[in-house]
């Protein structure tokens, strides 16, 4: 979003007359504000958790306001109301991605603490690593990287593994903090009501009741920087497969990219549709597999200890245009690799049928991904975060008066 100069000044004026508040938190999601990931469940253990402070949810998109609104929970729509100032007396900005950065938004947090969430750990090369060694970036989109991978007090990470491989080396930040993934912790309990807010609750309904009858699983493709989806490219014939899971007694939920194309729904039998922006965290323990290409929700889904099917249809095509990988694909996705849909469906009976040989791998990789399993992450980052308030207090009551 470009932001012109005299607009820049206005809000750095704002911020410079408006005092930062230690104890106001504000979290922003993904994209424009998106309801969703880490962004989401911080901030729901927050609103439960931490009575002292005075956290809120920024958005820069409508729906979500009203979404959040009628929920009861407190969210400001930028830059309408009291948006504009509230973000300013933030003494804590939390964010799932970067693009706040390129937004009116990024002014007025300067000098904030800035707590980066980020939105998945996987295999392929992002941050620093990427605009160093990325296919066929120009130095523009490098510096572009590098800006918006750096400049953050503390970034989240889920092990000791993908601290030292993937947040050390993609970041720049002052702290890295392996508390895990706020919103894995879905996993280990019911979903509340409030979980369900901005998630698919008829949905849920309708998977909790056929997953006792039939095999279902989850279908989570990601974005190609290039555009197209396998729909679009036509790695899968969706009345074919229909047919296909019939016989099999299986059916499949898919769920896009919130930056893939956008579709209404499937007219199918067998093929169910959960909208691209729509949080599909508390869905993930029913089903019975997940099925996938190049995502990192492969990585949270380990924690399920559930079988994984890979379907990378345009490995040649994804890999020399659109993104490089970090690690080895074949080791780190522990599941089978089909590349046509007769494979995906012979990859789908052998779940049918309880075959699992890709069982010890998973766990391996899972022991390197997650260093807790508990469904405490909200907890530990919240712990990490009254530390950090807690210090902002004191050194101002250890100066020397003037």
């Amino acid at each position: 979003m470009d932001i012109d100069q005299k607009t820049l000044a206005m809000l750095a004026r704002i911020r410079a007359l408006t005092p930062k508040q230690p104890r106001t938190v504000a979290v922003i999601g993904r994209g424009s504000g998106l309801f969703g990931g880490n962004a989401k469940y911080f901030y729901l253990h927050c609103r439960a958790h931490a009575p002292e402070l005075d956290c809120f949810f920024l958005t820069l998109n409508p729906a979500v306001h009203r979404e959040l609104r009628a929920a009861g929970l407190p969210c400001e729509l930028f830059p309408e109301g009291d948006s504009v100032r509230r973000a300013a007396s933030a003494g804590t900005l939390v964010a799932d991605d970067f693009h706040y950065k390129d937004s009116p938004i990024a002014p007025l947090v300067d000098g904030a603490r800035i707590v980066q969430l980020w939105h998945g750990v996987g295999f392929k090369k992002i941050g620093y690593l990427e605009a160093e060694s990325g296919i066929g970036l120009t130095d523009e989109r490098r510096d572009y990287l590098r800006r918006m991978y750096s400049g953050y007090d503390a970034v989240l990470s889920t092990s000791p593994f993908y601290t030292e491989n993937l947040f050390a080396t993609s970041f720049g930040a002052k702290e890295i903090v392996e508390a895990g993934y706020p919103r894995n912790d879905v996993f280990f309990r019911p979903p509340t009501r409030q979980d369900m807010v901005a998630s698919d609750p008829q949905l849920y309904g309708t998977v909790r009741r056929l997953a006792k009858e039939r095999t279902v699983g989850l279908f989570v493709p990601t974005f190609r920087d290039g555009g197209g989806d396998f729909i679009s490219q036509g790695a899968l014939d969706l009345p074919g497969l229909d047919a296909e899971l019939e016989r099999l007694n299986a059916a499949l939920v898919v769920k896009m990219h919130s930056f893939s194309n956008f579709y209404k729904g499937f007219a199918f039998r067998n093929i169910l549709h959960c909208p691209n922006h729509l949080d599909v965290y508390p869905l993930m323990p029913l089903f019975h597999c997940m099925i996938t290409d190049y995502s990192s929700i492969f990585t949270d889904h380990l924690l399920l200890d559930k079988p994984q099917i890979f379907f990378p249809y345009d490995w040649e095509l994804y890999t020399s245009q659109n993104r490089e990988l970090q690690f080895d694909y074949d080791w780190i996705t522990p599941g089978p690799k089909p590349r046509d849909q007769h494979g995906l469906l012979e990859c789908l009976r052998d779940v049918a049928e309880g075959r699992d040989s890709h069982a010890e791998q998973r766990r391996e990789i899972a022991n390197l991904a997650f260093a807790r399993r508990d469904g405490e992450a909200g907890a530990r980052l919240l712990d990490w975060l009254r530390g950090k308030i807690a210090q902002d207090a004191a050194g101002r009551d250890e100066r020397p008066e003037v």
